[in-house]
């Protein structure tokens, strides 16, 4: 039998039932995987989150004494949100040597300015806003 023929197309299942099943598989596939890949980026940017519209800033750090690194720091959030927000104290390696969670209210205008003295077991030179979160 020469290759190629139906016979032996039929033989080794390389029939044109096949391959059609074979290319809607891989539509399907694809299509899948496409749905799955924007969902993934809807999910990470934060749409339909209350996350998305948390937003923390830092505005000042000041070295008190050798024990002790003030970190101010601006939450905006939906009014009256409790927030909590991690503040941290590095030394000249960027080690962290004084950290702190602080728990807050943003009131009714949404905006809280915040200013936490860290207690360190080093000699702090900076010190920095480390993260925001909705409890």
């Amino acid at each position: 039998m020469p290759a190629g023929s139906p016979a032996i197309d039929r033989r080794y299942g390389r029939t044109a039932a096949q391959g059609r099943r074979m290319r809607w598989l891989l539509i399907s596939l694809g299509a899948f995987i496409a749905l799955v890949m924007i969902l993934w980026a809807v999910w990470g940017s934060g749409l339909g989150s209350s996350t998305a519209s948390l937003q923390a800033t830092d505005t000042a750090n000041q070295v008190v004494d050798s024990s002790h690194v003030q970190v101010s720091f601006t939450v905006d959030a939906p009014p009256h949100t409790k927030v909590s927000c991690a503040v941290q104290a590095q030394n000249v390696d960027f080690t962290v040597v004084g950290y702190a969670v602080v728990h807050l209210d943003t009131g009714a205008s949404g905006r809280r300015e915040v200013t936490k003295t860290l207690v360190t077991y080093e000699p702090g030179v900076s010190g920095s806003l480390d993260k925001c979160w909705l409890p």
